[in-house]
């Protein structure tokens, strides 16, 4: 589709938010050729939502003139969230409107999006997307409800607003800093991951699946001595931090350097505590696992 308009939203519990900023855009007259929905797909909740949503758009025309209709289920990997609880979740957001918006802005779309529905940390990760692959022809909507039309309306109850309501189209203003200044868009399409890497190096993705390769095959305890030795600390203060003895510890540094071997194959430098660090000190701190003995993030 080219030249096309397409609203994008945020969608939670609360189907008629959607409508209710569709049908605000159309009295500007504004033309949208499609709605799209971003939300967890495998929340009951959210799935009637859609449902009812999806009842308005009958024959891909809504309110006697054609749009269509499609969800973005946000997942990680086939496996769709009912919610987002953790930092695994919250990259499965950001992938998703990053891929979207990126998708969109190929196909020449204009983009409205609404960050009113579902989640308020999926709003944030969509205003952050916006300012790397919007342009100043797009906007961003938030949708203010006066609070006895959002008790009339719940749970889709009322899906269009009736005259006089006092409902309201609040536009957001944003900076779309990659559309003014090209060079920011590599940084800006940074993972969280990735950003907190970069304090203490910069992995590639090749090592950072080595370095998982290799985390994800050690014990508890190893894992211990391995980020003491991504901290920085020598052999005789791992020992001392972890209370075990200098033997001990280089008796899992050793076998933590032979999986190093057995994954960096074609690496021929030297594998010591100092190969340790250069590789896991980013790997751990993109990961949150890079603290000290008394837990505190470093």
């Amino acid at each position: 589709m080219e030249d096309h308009t397409t609203l994008v939203a945020t969608l939670g519990g609360q189907p008629q938010v959607v409508t209710f900023t569709l049908d605000l855009l159309r009295a500007r007259r504004e033309r949208i050729d499609q709605v799209i929905v971003v939300y967890p797909a495998s929340s009951p909740r959210y799935r009637e939502a859609y449902q009812r949503l999806a009842g308005e758009f009958f024959g891909d025309v809504y309110a006697g003139r054609p749009c269509h209709l499609r969800s973005v289920p946000v997942q990680i990997g086939s496996v769709a969230l009912d919610d987002i609880r953790g930092r695994s979740e919250v990259e499965a957001v950001r992938k998703t409107f990053h891929e979207l918006l990126s998708d969109l802005k190929d196909q020449n779309q204009t983009i409205h999006l609404s960050l009113t529905g579902g989640r308020r940390v999926m709003s944030l990760i969509g205003l952050a997307a916006a300012m790397q692959y919007l342009t100043p022809a797009d906007r961003i909507w938030h949708i203010y409800t006066p609070a006895d039309l959002r008790t009339e309306a719940e749970d889709g109850t009322i899906m269009h607003a009736p005259a006089g309501s006092g409902i309201q189209l609040i536009e957001v203003p944003f900076v779309p800093w990659a559309a003014y200044f090209p060079g920011l868009a590599p940084l800006l399409a940074r993972s969280p991951q990735e950003i907190r890497e970069a304090e203490l190096g910069w992995l590639n993705e090749t090592e950072r699946g080595r370095c998982k390769l290799v985390w994800d095959q050690l014990t508890a305890r190893r894992r211990e001595v391995l980020r003491a030795f991504a901290l920085g600390l020598t052999r005789q203060q791992v020992a001392v931090q972890l209370t075990i003895e200098p033997s001990t510890v280089d008796t899992h540094r050793d076998a933590i350097l032979d999986l190093c071997r057995q994954v960096w194959i074609s690496f021929d430098g030297k594998f010591d505590i100092y190969f340790l660090r250069e590789r896991f000190a980013p790997y751990l701190k993109g990961i949150g696992e890079l603290y000290s003995g008394t837990d505190k993030q470093v």
